[in-house]
């Protein structure tokens, strides 16, 4: 309530400035056009012409990531899982329901969010961008038969699987550099792992509050 009172005073206040300044607008506008409209005139003759800034990736696209950005997802996961390590201890050591809330939250991504920025060398924000966009594509990128037994599949099905997953791929890198792409090819299984098993140990900290 306090929030939207300040914006209704300042918007009221704006109201007011613009009115006034509508007001001296209108006693001057005889005496003043032509003088305006020369003065508009020659300030537009003699501004020069200035190009359109190019297009770049900003810190906050997925297009801005580099093959760098691999080893920083590495080293937070790897303080994240300390993280949800800990939270587990606070968890077994818990003696009211707030000391098992703190620890819970302490487990899930946006508590762990911090060491795995902290660990990476980045801002929290930057490290988001990083995790999220990296294990939205070893999760397509990684071979399907590390993430499900397909030996008793029909063929069909697993080229069915396989292309969908390619297809899932496509979207997930269309934003990406060639680069990041190819020196995250050979490392997805790899990384691919680390991160399930980060996402199973939540999975462990959650159950073991219930």
């Amino acid at each position: 309530m306090q929030v939207f009172q300040m914006r209704t005073a300042f918007s009221l206040a704006l109201f007011a400035a613009a009115a006034v300044a509508c007001s001296r607008g209108d006693t001057d506008a005889n005496t003043g056009d032509s003088a305006a409209q020369s003065d508009t005139s020659a300030a537009t003759a003699a501004a020069p012409s200035t190009p359109a800034p190019a297009p770049s990736a900003t810190p906050s696209t997925p297009a801005s990531l580099t093959a760098d950005d691999i080893d920083r997802w590495q080293k937070g996961m790897t303080a994240e899982l300390e993280a949800v390590h800990k939270a587990s201890e606070q968890l077994k050591a818990a003696k009211t329901g707030n000391d098992t809330l703190t620890a819970m939250m302490g487990a899930n991504e946006m508590g762990t969010r911090a060491a795995g920025a902290q660990a990476a060398g980045v801002d929290e924000e930057r490290y988001q961008l990083i995790r999220s966009t990296l294990s939205s594509v070893v999760g397509q990128m990684a071979p399907l038969e590390q993430e499900m037994d397909v030996s008793s599949l029909p063929a069909s099905a697993v080229a069915d699987l396989k292309k969908s997953r390619a297809d899932g791929l496509a979207t997930a890198t269309a934003e990406l550099s060639p680069q990041l792409v190819d020196a995250l090819k050979p490392r997805a299984a790899a990384l691919r792992k680390q991160d399930l098993t980060l996402t199973g140990e939540r999975l462990k900290a959650a159950g073991a509050a219930r």
